[in-house]
C-alpha cells in the first residue's frame, strides 16, 4: 500500500488527525523537513491526487475520489477539500464543534501555552543550557500505540520525541539558550496529559575541584556521625550528633553552599588521611559537589580567600576550578595508583645509637625500596573496613637519627598504604615492616602527608 492509500485509511477512520500528528506518522520518510510541513504536504498531495481522479478518472475512480475528498473535508477538516466539494456542489457533513486531534488533542498547536509555566518554574536558577524531557500520561501512549498498530504505521515518530524537540526549540528561542543533550545544566521534565501539565526540575550538580591542606591534628576529612546515636544527638556526643567538633568538609563547604544557594553538598576526597595526621605540601585533591545549585557562576578566588582567612592555621584550599562528575570518578579510582610521601616521627621501644640506626636503615632500604609489602586490614579500622590483604609498593625511604629513642623517616609509597602499620607491623599484620627489619618495636608518634602525586 502506498502512502496516499494510507492517508485515505487514516481519515476513513472518522478521526481528526492534525497536520503535526499526520507528519509524525511518516517522520522517517522525507527527513529533511518538519512534521508540520510533512503533514501539510501529505494532505495537499492526497487532495490533488483525489481531485485529478475526480476531474478525469473513470466512474469508479470519481466515486473513490469523492469519498476521499469528503474524508479530508469532514475528518481532517481540511479547508481546500471543503472548498472543492462546495465548488462541485457535493454535500458533506459539517461539524461546528471544536475540532480536536484524535492523537494529541491539539497539544502541538498550543505548545506556546506551556512556555509561561516553565519560565515561572525556572526563574530562580542560573543555567547555560537545558534539556526538555517528557513523562506522558498512559492514555496518550495507549491511544497512539493502538492507532499505529491498527493502520500499520511503521515510520512514525513518537509523541514524546516530537514534543521534546518542538518544546525545546520554542524554549530555546525564548531563553536565547541552547538545548544540551549530554550534560545539561537543567533538565525540565514535563508531565503531560490531555488535560494536565506539571513540571519537575533536575538540576545538574556543580562540581568544584581543589586541593586542601590540613595544619591541625584531630580533624577528620568529612563529618563523622556519632557512633552511639548515628547523628541524632545524644549525651555521648553532647547532642551534636558528631564524633568530632568539625571536619575539613565543614570548614570548606558552607561558603560554597552559601554562594551557590544550595542546602546540600558532598565532599569527595582523593583518599583521606587519619584524623591525627596533617596534610601538607600542595594538599590533597578533592571535589566539592554542590547539589541543586541556583547559582552556577561563583567567584572562586574570593571564596578561596575567605575560607583560608576564616580557617587560618586549620585548613587551606587552593587550585580551585570548575570540574565535573568524571573528576570524582577519577580521583576515587586513581587514589590507589598515586604516589604519596610521608614524614613520620617514630618512637623506639629501646635505645639505639647512631651507628646501629645507620646499619638498620641501610637494611631497611635494601629490603623495602622497590618492593611490595602485604597488609592485612589494621586492627584499628577492622570494624569499618573489609578484612583482606592489600599489596602496596614502597618506593623510597629516607631516615634521620634524632636521639636514642626518636627517629624520623621520609617514606614514599603507593596510595592506600597504612603507614603506621608499615612501621609498627600491627602484630605481624603488615609484613615486612620497619619493626620486623629493625628487630625492635617501633611506633609512629606523629605522621604528616608531605605530597600526593596525583
Amino acid at each position: 500500500m502506498n502512502i496516499l492509500e494510507k492517508i485515505k485509511d487514516i481519515y476513513a477512520e472518522k478521526k481528526n488527525i492534525c497536520s503535526f500528528c499526520l507528519g509524525r506518522m511518516f517522520s522517517l520518510l522525507g527527513t529533511s523537513t518538519t512534521n508540520i510541513e510533512r503533514g501539510k504536504a501529505l494532505l495537499l498531495t492526497t487532495l490533488m491526487n483525489a481531485h485529478r481522479k475526480y476531474l478525469s478518472g473513470t466512474h469508479s475512480e470519481r466515486e473513490q475520489a469523492i469519498n476521499c475528498l469528503k474524508a479530508l473535508a469532514q475528518n481532517a477538516h481540511y479547508t481546500p477539500a471543503q472548498k472543492i466539494l462546495l465548488k462541485e456542489g457535493i454535500e458533506y457533513e459539517h461539524h461546528a464543534e471544536e475540532h480536536k486531534c484524535y492523537l494529541c488533542h491539539n497539544i502541538f498547536e498550543q505548545l506556546h501555552t506551556f512556555v509561561e509555566p516553565i519560565l515561572k518554574e525556572i526563574k530562580d536558577f542560573e543555567f547555560d543550557n537545558f534539556l526538555i524531557g517528557t513523562s506522558l500520561d498512559a492514555k496518550i501512549l495507549n491511544k497512539e500505540d493502538s492507532f499505529k498498530a491498527k493502520l500499520n504505521l511503521f515510520e512514525a515518530e513518537s509523541f514524546k520525541s516530537h514534543f521534546n524537540r518542538e518544546m525545546g526549540k520554542l524554549l530555546s528561542e525564548t531563553l536565547k539558550k541552547p538545548s544540551e543533550f549530554n550534560y545539561p545544566d537543567l533538565t525540565i521534565i514535563c508531565t503531560l496529559g490531555y488535560d494536565s501539565f506539571s513540571i519537575e526540575l533536575l538540576i545538574r550538580s556543580l562540581f568544584i575541584y581543589g586541593r586542601y591542606k590540613k595544619f591541625l591534628r584531630g580533624i577528620p576529612q568529612t563529618r563523622w556521625p556519632c557512633r552511639e546515636c548515628q547523628g541524632k544527638g545524644c549525651e555521648h556526643c553532647n547532642n551534636t550528633g558528631k564524633m568530632y567538633e568539625t571536619s575539613v568538609e565543614e570548614l570548606i563547604s558552607p561558603e560554597f553552599c552559601k554562594a551557590s544557594l544550595v542546602e546540600e553538598s558532598k565532599f569527595h576526597g582523593a583518599g583521606r588521611e587519619d584524623i591525627d595526621v596533617k596534610m601538607l605540601g600542595s594538599g590533597r585533591p578533592f571535589v566539592l559537589e554542590l547539589i541543586n545549585p541556583k547559582k552556577r557562576t561563583l567567584d572562586l578566588d574570593r571564596l578561596k580567600t575567605l575560607i583560608n582567612k576564616d580557617n587560618e592555621k586549620k585548613v587551606e584550599i587552593d587550585y580551585l576550578n570548575y570540574s565535573d562528575k568524571n573528576e570524582v570518578i577519577k580521583i576515587k579510582q586513581n587514589a590507589k595508583d598515586t604516589k604519596k610521601t610521608y614524614k613520620a616521627l617514630v618512637q623506639v621501644d629501646q635505645e639505639i645509637n647512631q651507628e646501629e640506626f645507620e646499619a638498620k636503615l641501610e637494611k631497611l632500604k635494601k629490603t623495602l625500596e622497590g618492593s611490595i609489602v602485604y597488609q592485612k586490614t589494621p586492627q584499628r579500622v577492622a570494624h569499618r573496613r573489609a578484612d583482606k590483604v592489600r599489596k602496596k609498593k614502597i618506593f623510597v625511604i629516607e631516615g634521620s637519627y634524632l636521639n636514642p629513642t626518636s627517629l624520623e623517616f621520609i617514606i614514599q609509597t603507593q596510595g592506600g598504604t597504612y603507614i603506621k602499620e608499615l612501621i609498627s607491623s600491627d602484630q605481624g599484620r603488615t609484613t615486612p615492616s620497619f619493626s620486623e627489619i629493625f628487630e625492635i618495636p617501633l611506633k609512629c608518634e606523629k605522621l604528616d602527608v608531605l605530597s600526593i602525586d596525583y
